[in-house]
């Protein structure tokens, strides 16, 4: 019986609190989303006739609070603080343009010094335990800042080039591989935001329903004079959506417990009211929201333009991807790829990608690339090869095969060139060697890869020098 290891996340020296959840980021979001509720609750307390009855409630509900507030400091989540904060803020905001007269009333009674006091002692504990110095650093030079503004920006950029979408969990996959910059290193998942991540895995149909059906409900939910716990309501639900924009926290389903039980209050709520759906209302919604979604993919768009190469996309195993990509403002080669991952890896995109700039061609990885005028063959791909119609043929580190397989290949009248790794690790190395020496009916042109085995993207520039020069 296997046991699932808990990944422990540590700011500095510091472990970061995760409740039970895969990550800090996503507990916070549980404690952000009831702090506007705890608020609310506090509030309500100094509304009770009885002193016998108002002053526990005061105290539980300022002990509900601060404790809230305790564990979400204690994630060390920024973006979980920042959900909280906007939440807390909307909730201020609309009592003050409600009611201005009330606010300063408020503000100078018992009530309202102890909510100051209540706020201060929440800052000074985000303050003590170094959360407000990690956010404040994120106004600088922070490498997980950058990191995801140049992640998000690649996602509008995905999603401008593939508008259907790259199909759910594929994301962080399709990133890597085609759009991260070849310098970093870093592995992601998703787009590490709740919103790029089902834009660039759904497309935008999807997208613009979603989010104009959102703006109609945010409108027809409005609170009205007198409805004190609709503020509070929308502001949890408004946690929620401020903490998605920070990490993917939407695919975690014990999350939606809070918000989901808010917006069904507040739905309930406004149909009490009866309040009717406008077919005005409705258009006003879907036209804000293509107006957001157009601003998005024209974001998009430049970065793409922007792009030294220029993806094609087609469906292969079952789900949509990159099936062409080569340099954007060249004339380039068409250059048909059969990879192998045995040979270049699992990151097998991003070596296509700096081969496509090096050697200045357009590669083509679907089934159009049998067809191609030249040819790049690694490994098993020799078994399927059939009978290509390239004018020239590399053969990458290719399995052993039939010798009629090999001679058939040598009788093609094409230029043929293998290109063997050095190290030979199971034989292949030594059967082509002894093809090209005689052996067979028309030897082949041969390169070596110095210093590595089947592995070959160790030596992926010589790789590339090879089919450049070719």
């Amino acid at each position: 019986m296997s046991m699932e290891t808990q990944i422990e996340y540590y700011y500095g020296e510091t472990l970061r609190w995760s409740y039970g959840f895969d990550n800090p980021n996503k507990a916070a979001v549980l404690f952000a989303c009831a702090i506007p509720l705890l608020w609310y609750l506090w509030q309500s307390s100094w509304r009770i006739g009885n002193l016998w009855l108002r002053v526990p409630a005061l105290l539980v509900s300022a002990g509900l609070l601060a404790g809230a507030w305790y564990c979400l400091i204690m994630t060390y989540s920024r973006g979980g603080l920042v959900a909280a904060a906007a939440a807390l803020a909307y909730l201020v905001g609309h009592s003050l343009w409600r009611d201005r007269n009330a606010a300063a009333r408020w503000l100078r009674s018992a009530h309202g010094w102890l909510s100051v006091l209540l706020v201060v002692a929440m800052i000074g504990g985000t303050v003590w335990n170094g959360l407000g110095s990690r956010s404040t650093s994120a106004l600088g030079n922070d490498r997980s800042v950058g990191n995801r503004i140049e992640l998000w920006g690649s996602a509008l950029q995905m999603a401008a080039e593939n508008p259907s979408g790259f199909g759910a969990g594929k994301s962080g996959e399709q990133y890597m591989q085609w759009y991260q910059p070849l310098d970093r290193e870093q592995g992601y998942r998703t787009m590490v935001n709740s919103y790029l991540t089902f834009l660039v895995e759904r497309g935008w149909f999807l997208s613009l329903g979603i989010l104009a059906a959102f703006i109609f409900f945010w409108n027809w939910t409005r609170a009205e004079t007198g409805q004190a716990v609709v503020p509070a309501l929308r502001a949890s639900l408004l946690a929620f959506l401020v903490a998605a924009v920070f990490s993917t926290i939407m695919e975690e389903g014990r999350l939606w417990i809070l918000p989901s039980a808010a917006a069904v209050l507040l739905a309930i709520i406004a149909a009490r009211k009866r309040r009717t759906f406008h077919y005005g209302s409705l258009a006003a919604a879907a036209l804000v929201a293509l107006a957001a979604c157009t601003t998005l993919w024209a974001l998009g768009q430049s970065k793409s333009l922007a792009d030294p190469l220029r993806r094609e996309f087609g469906e292969i195993g079952g789900f949509r991807t990159v099936t062409t990509v080569g340099p954007r403002h060249a004339e380039a080669r068409n250059l048909g790829c059969m990879w192998d991952e045995k040979i270049v890896g699992d990151q097998h995109a991003r070596l296509l990608r700096e081969m496509a700039i090096g050697a200045n061609v357009r590669i083509i990885t679907d089934a159009g690339a049998d067809h191609s005028d030249h040819l790049l063959v690694m490994g098993s791909g020799i078994h399927n090869l059939g009978k290509p119609h390239a004018s020239r043929l590399w053969l990458l580190a290719p399995e052993i095969v039939a010798p009629a397989e090999a001679a058939a290949l040598a009788a093609r009248g094409k230029a043929v060139e293998l290109i063997l790794p050095e190290i030979d690790e199971d034989g292949r190395v030594e059967f082509w060697e002894d093809f090209t020496n005689g052996k067979g009916k028309e030897p082949f042109g041969a390169k070596s890869l110095p210093g590595v085995g089947n592995r070959v993207d160790w030596a992926w520039p010589e790789v590339i020098e090879i089919i450049k020069a070719g």
